[in-house]
């Protein structure tokens, strides 16, 4: 008997540095959708903003 094995998908996009925005932070998000990970936050005004959940973090 064989068995077969499929390959892991590829990763939808590969890390680029020109995908980081200059100034951005790795902050702790507070909200239950970012399950309280660490995120990549964006700078946004005079705070932070979440790539995945778009709340604002710090003073606006």
């Amino acid at each position: 008997m064989k068995l077969l094995h499929r390959r892991p998908a590829p990763a939808a996009s590969p890390f680029s540095m020109a995908d980081v925005v200059p100034g951005s932070r790795f902050l702790v998000c507070d909200t239950t959708a970012c399950a309280h990970g660490t995120r990549r936050h964006i700078p946004a005004g005079t705070g932070y903003r979440c790539t995945t959940c778009q709340t604002l973090k710090g003073d606006q």
